[in-house]
């Protein structure tokens, strides 16, 4: 279940303004929140790919 708290940060405007545009995002929250999830999914990706390395094998499709 998703919760949500009320937090209070000193944040570089021109960065929050930034992430906005980048993100497409209407509001600064919607902003902070895809960029967060962001982060999270690139850690979760990042992990996969560790676990993974050396998994399988690389086929030589031109027979070399």
């Amino acid at each position: 279940m998703k919760t949500l708290k009320r937090k209070n940060y000193w944040l570089d405007e021109t960065k929050i303004k930034r992430i906005q545009h980048l993100l497409k995002a209407k509001t600064e929250t919607e902003a902070l929140q895809k960029a967060i999830d962001l982060i999270l999914f690139q850690e979760e990706a990042a992990k996969a790919w560790i676990d993974n390395a050396g998994v399988g094998g690389v086929e030589d499709l031109y027979a070399r």
